[in-house]
């Protein structure tokens, strides 16, 4: 839900895509996200295919998703994966952070 507050539709307009996550740790599961026509809809469990698929712990990804610390560095120490389209794990921000 932290991330569908942040969703910027005017800098996903041209976005098509579904983002799966698989969390473990104190929240574990899947859900996905589908952005398609400048909006966002959320769903559990795992879709039937995934453009690109993010593998955290939970408590990692919260920490990227409130800025508490940088995903690109978490990415590059190992402490989330991720496989599919990389160009959307690198736009997640644009797609999801503040607009500035």
């Amino acid at each position: 839900m932290i991330m569908l507050r942040g969703f910027n539709p005017e800098r996903a307009a041209q976005t098509r895509a579904v983002i799966q996550f698989t969390f473990s740790g104190e929240v574990a599961g899947s859900c996905h996200f589908r952005i398609e026509n400048a909006k966002v809809e959320a769903k559990d469990g795992a879709p039937e295919k995934a453009d690109l698929i993010v593998e955290s712990p939970f408590e990692v990804w919260m920490d990227v998703t409130t800025g508490k610390s940088d995903g690109k560095w978490l990415f590059m120490q190992r402490k989330y994966k991720a496989t599919g389209d990389m160009s959307l794990l690198l736009h997640m921000k644009k797609l999801f952070g503040r607009v500035d």
